[in-house]
């Protein structure tokens, strides 16, 4: 009988004797009718009360500890190594598995540092690994070699997460996995890869050799070339991916970096600079508006990625859109003198479809041709109709496409200008965002360039239709407020974009100080020679000459030794941080600039 069983029987049978007895108490009880006697019974009925209560307490506390050895068996037996250390990586628990992994016993090991048993060459990884899991409070990974009594390295892969206990200390929890097996399998497969390598390239001389199955190895180099394109395009494709976030944040930055000077403007009403407030309002306006057409473009991309843009369709006269689509650029082209012809016919063409959408498709065309036409170039918008297809031209005679970018200008992510300069802006996804929103519409767009410096243009087809249609109406309103002055220095302010640049000379000026700006490194340098400047606010992401040659050629010139030299950049990262030092910034500020912040770096006295 197993030891379960009778633990049962023998509760069974208590159960049993204490209700015989109970029953034979109330059974005197009855018989007597004497008070002591009923005394005495509720006596004797409470302790047999007690000792059933006692006795299911030990049940239970019998419980608990075969339920704590079974816990302790799966612990210490299991699979896997387990341990816990203290913040500072002190063994605290460790499982029989995990010693037997250190060769050592359990005992010795308590109080140790973990990192006195891991390889010397894998020691910095794994504190890294630690103090990545203390600050992500995420579990981590990694693959680490332990150190055995004899020397003998066994490589293990390390699961880590840290918490914190009852009383707030921080601990970790690891998790240890022998990979020895999986490395012999691994060379066991790489052996056997490279064997049937070996064969393969025999088998190929052979056919080679042989005439009649030239087509055969004509066949499989096809598919080597097709298999080692599909690779390329995935790796371009991560690549683009990794660019575009670095980009974003470059993009983002430098609108907010002219908002945020306007605004401490209107803010701080600099007296007897009540003119700038109109121009303040321009700025955040013409910003607010970038930064709009950028999150919308970002929202519309991963919207019609994940299927959940939904067009609120009406008939339409492409007129008025096209009318829309120009107006929403009309800042743009104005303030680069483009000229703009317009051709649409008398009467109404008509299509089928989503007004706000349509505005967009053609306005981030129309957008497009403007910012890759130079100053006072041409842009043609042109409405027509062929058979059942109503058709949008945006023609240009900007920078054109080149024939390699050509096939893929509509993928996300694809641009030309990959540079640190970013002059032309952009995150790539305007033109993969139109492709979409015209398919929607159960159309097409295609484009045509004859190479780079030729121009460029755009055909959107959409179906037409026959119904009255609807306008759109837009609306923009203006605020602002007055501005102060304060005393200064002569501070360089050296940006090529141009928005942040101004607001923020325009900003320094009204607090008093003597403010020089110029949007080209190479300008900058030929202008100290003439002026040495307290203050120089250089960017890091410029044409021509990047901000880091400009300050390294600055910090070369004596005569600049007590100049102080403040990066002004959207690249804000931890490696461009170290990267400007080293090029001899004193400081390093992030678009958009905390202005109270570079006060403060301005009045402070030079390094």
């Amino acid at each position: 009988m197993s030891k379960k069983t009778e633990k049962s029987t023998l509760k069974e049978t208590d159960e049993c004797e204490a209700q015989s007895k109970l029953e034979t108490l109330a059974d005197v009880g009855e018989s007597s009718g004497q008070p002591e006697h009923a005394s005495s019974r509720d006596l004797d009925a409470r302790v047999l009360e007690l000792e059933t209560e006692n006795r299911k307490l030990r049940e239970t506390l019998e419980a608990m500890h075969e339920s704590r050895d079974r816990y302790v068996n799966l612990f210490d037996f299991a699979p896997a190594g387990y341990l816990t250390m203290d913040e500072r990586g002190i063994i605290r628990e460790i499982n029989l598995t995990a010693a037997g992994m250190l060769a050592r016993q359990r005992p010795s090991l308590i109080g140790l540092p973990f990192v006195r048993f891991v390889a010397k060459a894998d020691q910095k990884t794994f504190l890294k690994h630690l103090s990545q899991s203390r600050n992500e409070r995420r579990s981590l990974t990694m693959e680490l070699r332990l150190v055995g009594k004899g020397g003998w390295h066994l490589p293990v892969e390390m699961h880590t997460s840290s918490a914190r206990d009852d009383r707030h200390c921080l601990f970790y929890r690891a998790v240890l996995t022998d990979t020895s097996e999986r490395l012999l399998v691994r060379t066991a497969l790489d052996q056997s890869r490279r064997q049937l390598e070996q064969k393969a390239s025999e088998r190929t001389a052979a056919l080679l050799e042989n005439r009649l199955l030239e087509a055969e190895v004509a066949e499989r180099k096809r598919l080597e070339a097709e298999l080692r394109q599909r690779m390329q395009e995935l790796a371009d494709a991560d690549r683009h991916k990794d660019e575009f976030m670095a980009m974003l944040a470059h993009e983002l930055r430098n609108p907010l970096a002219a908002i945020v000077n306007a605004t401490e403007l209107m803010r701080r009403k600099p007296e007897g600079h009540a003119d700038l407030h109109d121009w303040a309002c321009r700025v955040i306006k013409d910003q607010t508006a970038h930064l709009a057409r950028l999150l919308d473009d970002l929202l519309d991309v991963a919207r019609v990625t994940q299927g959940k843009i939904v067009l609120e369709n009406k008939t339409l006269d492409l007129r008025s859109v096209v009318s829309q689509a120009i107006e929403t650029n009309r800042a743009m082209i104005d303030d680069r003198r483009h000229h703009l012809k317009v051709r649409v016919p008398p009467e109404p063409v008509w299509v089928y479809g989503d007004g706000t959408r349509c505005v967009q498709i053609i306005g981030n065309l129309i957008h497009n041709a403007a910012k890759f036409t130079d100053v006072e170039g041409q842009i043609e918008v042109v409405v027509e109709i062929e058979r059942d297809e109503a058709i949008v031209r945006v023609r240009d005679n900007g920078t054109g496409i080149s024939p390699d970018l050509l096939p893929r200008i509509f993928e996300p992510f694809t641009q030309e200008d990959r540079s640190l300069a970013r002059s032309r802006g952009g995150l790539g996804i305007g033109l993969s965002l139109v492709k979409k929103l015209v398919e929607l519409h159960n159309g097409k767009v295609e484009v045509f360039s004859e190479g780079p410096d030729r121009g460029s243009e755009f055909v959107i087809r959409l179906p037409t239709a026959t119904a009255p249609s609807s306008a759109l109406e837009q609306r923009e309103t203006n605020s602002g407020s007055p501005a102060g002055d304060h005393a200064g220095q002569y501070v360089l302010v050296v940006d090529d974009n141009a928005s942040s640049a101004d607001s923020l000379s325009t900003l320094l000026q009204a607090y008093g100080y003597r403010v020089q700006v110029v949007y080209d490194g190479k300008v900058a340098l030929d202008l100290i020679k003439e002026r040495v400047p307290d203050v120089v606010l250089l960017d890091i992401g410029m044409p021509q000459m990047d901000g880091y040659e400009v300050a390294l050629r600055m910090r070369d010139d004596p005569r600049l030794a007590r100049t102080r030299l403040i990066a002004v950049s959207g690249y804000g990262q931890e490696e461009d941080r170290q990267r400007s030092r080293k090029a001899g910034f004193d400081h390093h500020l992030v678009k958009p600039v905390d202005i109270d912040i570079l006060l403060d770096l301005l009045g402070s006295p030079s390094s």
